[in-house]
């Protein structure tokens, strides 16, 4: 797995695929995903991380969602995609 996420094209996908998060500008989407995502994507562990309430880590994760255009909390999810994308980079 390391190989492929390594490669050059691999880092053009996972840029691609994290550029919506990074431009939703103060929203904290960006972080939020990528705390989430190391907290196995648990919402209680990923709200005790960042230091807010269960509630508020849902909503920015709702945020994150609109801005993707796409699912994480609920099937079909892009977690998958996003976590793969920051492995990528590095960022996870």
């Amino acid at each position: 797995l390391d190989a492929v996420l390594g490669t050059s094209v691999a880092g053009t996908w996972a840029r691609v695929q994290l550029r919506p998060l990074e431009q939703a500008g103060p929203t904290a989407a960006l972080e939020t995903v990528r705390t989430w995502l190391r907290a196995d994507a648990r919402l209680p562990a990923a709200a005790a991380a960042l230091g807010i309430s269960l509630p508020g880590a849902r909503k920015r994760l709702t945020r994150a969602e609109d801005v993707l255009g796409r699912s994480l909390l609920t099937a079909p999810s892009a977690k998958y995609e996003l976590w793969l994308a920051m492995r990528a980079l590095g960022s996870l």
